[in-house]
Formats: C-alpha cells, structure tokens, sequence
C-alpha cells in the first residue's frame, strides 16, 4: 500500500527532522511501489498539501487493481526518445530499422521537436498529416505508411505505461481511400520483351529474367538461388532467402574503413526471408523448360561458394559478381538490367518486378487457384493477390455454366468421389 508521510518528522536526512509544529507547512511525501509485487521499483512523489497526496495515494492503489496504472514520468518523455526506444526494441531486420530512423529524421523530429509525449493531442496527429502532404510534399500513400508506424509507437508508450491512450485511434484517417487512390498500373512484359532483355544481359546473368518470370521471384530473392534449393527431378524451387544491403558491417578501424560503413553502405547480406520464421520459406512448381534452363547455366558457369560467416548462409549459388569474388547484389543486377534496356531498344521502360507480375497473370490467367499464386508469391493474403489480378482472371460464373452444361449434356464426363471425409459438418 502508498504510504503518506512527512520526510520533516521521519528522515533523520532531512534538514527539517524533528520539525514539532502539526501544520508545519513541509511537502507531503508518497512512497508506492509500481505493479509487480515486492520487486518492483519504489517510487516517491512529493506534494504541498497532504489532501493532494492523499488523493495520489488512492488513485495509484486503484489504478494498480484496475491494471490501469501509468508511469507518472513516462508521460515526460519526448516522442523523439520513445521513438529510439520503439525502433531498439522492436524485432524488425536491418532494412525497416533504417527506414524508421529515415521517418524519425525526416518526419518525426522535423515537426514534433522535443514535445513530450503525453503532451500530444489528436489534434496534433492531425496536423502532422496536413504537414505531410501540404508542406513536406509527400504523396498520400507515403503519408499513411508514417502515419501506421507512428501509430505503432504510441502503441508501444502505452504498452509500457508512458500514457494511458493512444492519440492515433481518435485521428480519422480514410486509409482504404487513399490506397484505392494510390493504386499502380501493373505492367506486364511480353515474351519479346523478356527475351531482347536476357538476349542483352551478360551470359552469367541471363538466367535471372527466366527465374522471376519462371517462379516469380523479386530479384533479392532471385540473387540468393543455390543448388541446394532445386529439386530438379520433382520440379520444385524451394525459396527461403534473399540478398539485400542491409547486414552489419565489421567494427571499422581505419578512416577508409569509417567512411565506407559510414550512413547507408551496409554491408551486402544473405538472409532469410524478411517477416518470415527462420524455418519458413516457400516451395514453388517450376516447369521442365526452366530446370532444364538452370542446369545448362550450371554446366556452362558453375556455382559460386558460400562458407558460413557474417551475413553469410552457406551454400552453392547460382550467381556472382563478374569477379566472381562476391555475391551478386541487386544494385549490381540494377546497372545491368538498365544497360540492357538501352542495348535492346525497347520501347518500355522494363521494371524487374514486371517478371513477376508475368508468372501471376499467366498461372492465373490459366484458372490456377488464387490461393495457391499467392503462397508461391510469397503473399501472406490472398485477397492481396485477387485484387492485383483479378482483372487476368477467368469469368467465374461463365466457366461453371460452360462446365455444368457439359456435364448435363454429357459432352464432358464428370468423375467425382462418391464420399469423403470433411472436417466442417454436412448442411
């Protein structure tokens, strides 16, 4: 339980102890303890009339029952410093910390300052989002992207006691209206389109444009293809990794060293799949035109070696830098996809994500499950992959009329299991 006391008649410290007066005018003291029992910290607040400390005392005792107890100095904490707090403690790769740290640089701290954190208001949540767009020039779709990680750092103050609400959930923000409106035009490549580019890619290179457009792999993931992930005789690609710049670098020691680990030049890195279990990765069919495709690089280049190390998973891997001394990162891919473009004349701009867009549309286009597209995608969603390609999917309703009327006119035999077993009860 809070006790309430004056330190004037029971700390011998004290410069008034021993203070006889009844109404001596001294501050009032409460001692409590936070939630957690006999272990938790002991905290002090002082005040100058003892009803106000009284007062303090039950509320922090009840607020302790209703678990609704809340830091009385965490409020005081600038946003700026809880945001640090947010990005060290969340379990997030390399890459989004840097993108947080980019939004606390650019977005944060620009306009909140050093307010306090229990000082800001929906109304300020509001304002921030007018800056956003009005003066700082973002379009609406980054905006939302800050406003979601915003909202996930008051979440963390008021999971760890600093304030009681979180100012974000009273803010009205049409976020499926500004995603409608933020939607890009997918492009697909043509077959034309695909080979001119492999045609102008170096050789060892080649097999990259077959890959994402064969498995529907991002390029990272491409990138980080070894031999110990094909299954050439079942036909199966198993993708559980990828290649970014955003693994730690080595402690520097010299000034060059200092400058070239200096702001964004991490170090390259094979990891796994981001926002994935470590043991989590996706297998997806590939065709015998593209198994037969990996083996002739393989015959023709070989595989490149990878120990395990630092930002390292061993393993023999399909491709390289031209040296064949390191990895093949994506800003590697990136100069030779773009010399590619202007060697082979196209008359788009060819995106490499496009490669991918090409295996969704055509499996879908030929009445694949969208389930199925999506796990190969790598989408944790569905509905993420319908809404992307609805549009190159087959009329549903016509097909079933066209299969029942085949069925019913006996044009096409229909051979179904006279029972099974379900887990959902018969209507």
């Amino acid at each position: 339980m809070a006790s309430v006391f004056q330190k004037c008649k029971t700390d011998k410290k004290n410069p008034n102890y021993l203070c006889e007066k009844t109404r001596c005018g001294h501050p009032w003291t409460v001692r409590y303890r936070e939630p957690g029992g006999r272990g938790a910290r002991q905290r002090e607040k002082t005040f100058e009339k003892k009803t106000d400390a009284d007062k303090f005392s039950v509320r922090i005792e009840r607020d302790k029952d209703v678990g609704s107890y809340i830091d009385p100095d965490g409020a005081k904490k600038q946003l700026v410093r809880v945001y640090k707090e947010f990005i060290e403690a969340g379990d997030t790769v390399m890459g989004s910390k840097r993108n947080y740290e980019y939004s606390l640089n650019r977005h944060i701290g620009p306009y909140f300052g050093g307010r306090t954190i229990g000082s800001i208001k929906p109304a300020d949540i509001q304002g921030w989002l007018k800056w956003m767009t009005s003066e700082a020039g973002y379009a609406e779709s980054t905006t939302l992207v800050r406003y979601r990680v915003l909202a996930s750092v008051f979440n963390y103050a008021v999971n760890n006691d600093y304030i009681a609400k979180n100012p974000c959930h009273r803010v009205k923000v049409k976020q499926a209206k500004v995603l409608r409106r933020s939607k890009k035009k997918i492009q697909i490549p043509t077959m034309d389109e695909m080979t001119a580019l492999a045609d102008n890619l170096p050789d060892q290179l080649q097999l990259v444009v077959w890959i994402m457009a064969g498995a529907g792999l991002r390029v990272g993931e491409a990138l980080a293809i070894s031999v110990q992930q094909i299954d050439f005789e079942e036909g199966v690609l198993s993708v559980d990794r990828q290649i970014v710049a955003d693994g730690k670098n080595e402690a520097p020691v010299t000034a060059t060293d200092r400058a070239r680990t200096k702001g964004r030049h991490r170090a390259l890195c094979i990891r796994h799949l981001k926002w994935r279990d470590s043991d989590d990765g996706r297998k997806i069919p590939i065709g015998r035109w593209l198994t037969k495709k990996i083996q002739e690089h393989i015959d023709h280049f070989g595989t490149f070696r990878v120990e395990e190390g630092p930002n390292r998973m061993v393993g023999d891997y399909l491709f390289s830098n031209a040296g064949r001394t390191n990895i093949a990162s994506p800003s590697y891919m990136t100069r030779w996809w773009t010399a590619a473009i202007k060697d082979a004349g196209l008359q788009r701009n060819v995106k490499r994500h496009w490669l991918r867009h090409f295996f969704a549309s055509a499996a879908l286009s030929r009445g694949v499950p969208v389930h199925e597209v999506a796990e190969w995608l790598g989408h944790t969603d569905p509905r993420v992959t319908y809404q992307m390609y609805s549009h190159v999917m087959p009329d549903a309703p016509e097909r079933l009329r066209v299969l029942m009327d085949s069925v019913f006119t006996g044009v096409e035999a229909l051979e179904l299991p006279q029972e099974f077993e379900t887990t959902e009860s018969a209507e």
